[in-house]
This record gives C-alpha cells, structure tokens and sequence, in this order.
C-alpha cells in the first residue's frame, strides 16, 4: 500500500513547516508540497530541498485549499499513491500517527483521521476507545483513499476555502463509506488561540440546559475567512439537505453566528461580511442548481 503526504502552503512559518516535513517523510513514501503563490517560496525552497522523497508543485497565486487539494490528490494518484495524507503546513505528525491509522485501511474505509491535539489548548486525559467512527474531521492529518476521491469527483473547487472539508467528508458518508478517527494517532495542531467565552454559563444553570453550562470557545478568524465561511455554509447545507440533521445545523450556525458578532474583534466589519456571504452563497446554489 503506497502511501504519501501532501502539504498546502501558503505564506508559512519557516520553522514550523521545517518540524511538519521532518515529523512526516520517515512516515510515508513520498511528500509533496504545493506552494500556493508564498513570497517567501524561495526561503522555503533554500530550507527544504527538492528531492527524491520531496516534490514541489508551484502555484503563482493563491487558488483555494480546494484547488490545491485536488492539484495534491491528482499528482499522487498519477504516480501511483493509494493513499494521501493531507496536511496543514502549521500541522506536526506524531512520529507513529501513520502507522497507527494504516492498520485500519479498507476498501469501505474512505478517510482515516488521527486525533487533533491543539498546540494552544491542554490535552485531555480522556479514557477514549481505539477508533470512533466520525463524520467531520479536518482534511489535516487525514489518511484519504485518493480511488474514492477519484470517484467523488475530488474536492468542490467553488468553495475556496472553509467547509470544503465538511463537503468532502458529507460526501464520503453518502457513498457508504466509513471515516474513522484513530486516537492514538496524533496531530500536533495549531487552531488559533481560543477565546474562552463563559457568558451563557449562567443562563444554562438557571435555566437547566446542559450544554450552556460549558463555556465556548471562539478563535477570532479573519474578516474574509468569516465572509467565506458564511458563504459556504449555506451553499453546504443546500448540497446535503436530505442528508443533513437541518435543526442541529441551524443551531450550530447561530452560535457560530453569536460568537462572531458579540464576543469577537471587528464585529461591524464581520456581520457585514457574513450578510455578504449569505447573499453570495445564493450565486453558487443557483449554479448547483444547474447540475442536478
């Protein structure tokens, strides 16, 4: 079973994507790195040389971790790969996480994924079982059977970036296929530092509601990543509505919604860049529309 690695670039930090490549290419056969228009492109060539086990493939402007994604699955799968693991350039692989999710591959098994530890959070002790069956993992880390992305016709393109995880993984599932979390496999991983918003603590003990008793947590994204979240989030739901639990994804979109405009930095800027994004996701439901 050929297994490789593939890792999206944009604008990385030198270091941090130095102990990615290192903790990943004892792991698997091959890794490629696809730079999608960084400034810094020669730096980081100067850092990691183009080799046998390292293979570079250059964008000159930044098209989407869509995009880059498919770029990544089709190069593996011309060569000959059966499996890629796709990962964030600010991701570090334990030194066994591969190891531990190829005793689980099988021909109904679509994604494989390890466990995410977060680099600004503390890791929880938790009692968990070997595996889990999931339904939405990140794309980081994941362990992608590339004949099922094949047939899946590969990631949605018009989606750029955010949720296009959530789309692939969807899809997966509605192929009857399997995505499993294997938690002794580990990935180092940096979400952004969290901001513990406490708030609706008191409102869930006064009023008995279990899941208003813990905090939440909010990362602060940037104004275009909450445009295109907003966007695709709603071009998602349509995609999936027939298979998709719509009142969980309603609630779960409002909180989302909550966080942004009241507990996070440039409220005015990012409510109006989700009413952007909701008017724009109409655009792409239409040429969706066109398909079926």
């Amino acid at each position: 079973m050929k297994i490789c690695a593939g890792i999206v670039l944009y604008e990385p930090e030198k270091e941090r994507l130095l102990q990615n490549v290192e903790a990943i290419k004892s792991q698997v056969d091959k890794v490629f790195l696809l730079d999608n228009g960084s400034k810094n492109i020669d730096d980081i060539k100067s850092l990691i040389a183009d080799g046998e086990k390292i293979s570079f493939i250059l964008n000159d402007n930044n098209e989407g971790i869509a995009k880059a994604l498919n770029q990544l699955c089709a190069s593996s799968y011309e060569e000959g790969f059966d499996y890629i693991v796709t990962l964030d350039q600010d991701s570090v692989a334990d030194e066994n996480m591969v190891e531990e999710m190829r005793h689980y591959i099988a021909d109904d098994v679509g994604i494989i994924a390890p466990r995410v530890v977060d680099d600004y959070e503390k890791e929880k002790n938790e009692d968990l079982p070997l595996t889990e069956e999931i339904e939405r993992p990140v794309t980081s880390g994941c362990l992608t059977n590339l004949k099922i992305w094949k047939e899946l016709g590969g990631f949605d393109e018009k989606m750029f970036i955010d949720c296009v995880d959530f789309d692939f993984d969807t899809r997966v599932l509605k192929a009857q296929k399997r995505i499993i979390r294997v938690n002794r496999a580990i990935l180092h991983h940096r979400l952004g530092k969290a901001k513990e918003v406490k708030f609706f603590v008191f409102f869930g003990k006064f009023l008995g509601i279990e899941k208003l008793k813990k905090p939440f947590y909010t990362y602060n994204h940037s104004v275009i990543r909450t445009y295109y979240y907003a966007r695709n989030i709603k071009y998602y739901i349509f995609k999936h509505k027939d298979f998709l639990d719509l009142k969980t994804e309603k609630r779960t979109y409002f909180k989302w919604f909550i966080l942004k405009v009241f507990f996070e930095d440039q409220k005015i800027k990012k409510l109006f860049a989700i009413i952007k994004g909701n008017i724009h996701s109409k655009k792409l439901i239409r040429e969706y529309k066109k398909t079926l």
